[in-house]
């Protein structure tokens, strides 16, 4: 199969959304990891359809996608894990020695030491499990600071920043550019609480990833007559590094995007 980046380049990176992902370069990740079709596509040219699949269809059978590795490989971190220490830790509630409860994204979900399942019962998409555990899997974390930092300001964000702001604050204020009405809408629906920070915003709402993550949203609309273009800024808590990796944050925001403007998996 190819790669993220060589399917990337045969799509019409229009970031439209309709596949169900948030971009072009998104939904190039989940090809090529086999988590979607190139079907899902209704604007891919037949050519690049057809090369996709040709691919798909000569690639060697692997021991498992990579998300399904990452899992995998998680599993002795969350098997030792003493969960009354962290649903502490983590702001999550113990519902029985083996399993917690925990907020993520204004959905409850149940964790055990084997699996992750959503509100449905279900399991969700396997990056959800993959961010969950990685949060739980951290060590030791301090309380929320209560100081907000922009993303570039996180140790070694510097490779992702584009993709920062690229594939989750762009995507935020082009779907609601010329619309704090229906931004302030999704805000609440999604659980996001109006906040009172100081600036010349145009809408501030403050969200909870997990119990102990916060982030706070930042909306500038557009200013026709100026040429300034509609600008999404999402903060987050000095203390975020503390409470997931890099690759992580960076994934968490795309999927906050994605269901913020209607188009999240879960």
């Amino acid at each position: 199969m190819m790669t993220a980046v060589e399917i990337y380049k045969l799509l019409p990176k229009t970031n439209c959304g309709k596949c169900g992902t948030t971009s072009c370069f998104g939904f190039a990740a989940r090809l090529a990891s086999h988590q979607a079709s190139p079907d899902d596509c209704p604007t891919m040219t037949a050519s690049a359809r057809e090369a996709l699949k040709e691919a798909d269809a000569n690639r060697q059978p692997s021991p498992g996608t990579v998300y399904e590795q990452a899992l995998r490989s998680l599993q002795p971190k969350i098997q030792a894990l003493d969960f009354r220490k962290t649903a502490a830790l983590f702001g999550a509630a113990l519902a029985d020695a083996d399993t917690l409860e925990l907020t993520f994204l204004n959905e409850q979900y149940h964790i055990t030491k084997e699996k992750v399942t959503g509100p449905s019962g279900a399991e969700p998409l396997p990056w959800i499990s993959i961010l969950i555990y990685n949060h739980l899997s951290m060590p030791d974390p301090p309380q929320p600071a209560g100081e907000w930092i922009t993303f570039s300001s996180v140790p070694a964000s510097h490779a992702k920043d584009k993709a920062w702001a690229g594939h989750v604050e762009d995507v935020i204020a082009r779907h609601f550019a010329g619309n704090i009405a229906a931004l302030k809408a999704a805000c609440e629906k999604f659980g996001g609480v109006p906040s009172d920070f100081s600036g010349s915003h145009d809408a501030a709402c403050e969200f909870r990833f997990f119990p102990h993550y916060p982030v706070l949203l930042l909306f500038y609309d557009a200013v026709a007559e100026e040429d300034f273009p509609a600008q999404c800024k999402l903060l987050l808590d000095r203390t975020a590094p503390s409470y997931l990796d890099i690759e992580s944050i960076v994934v968490l925001g795309e999927e906050f995007a994605s269901r913020l403007t209607g188009g999240g998996c879960q």
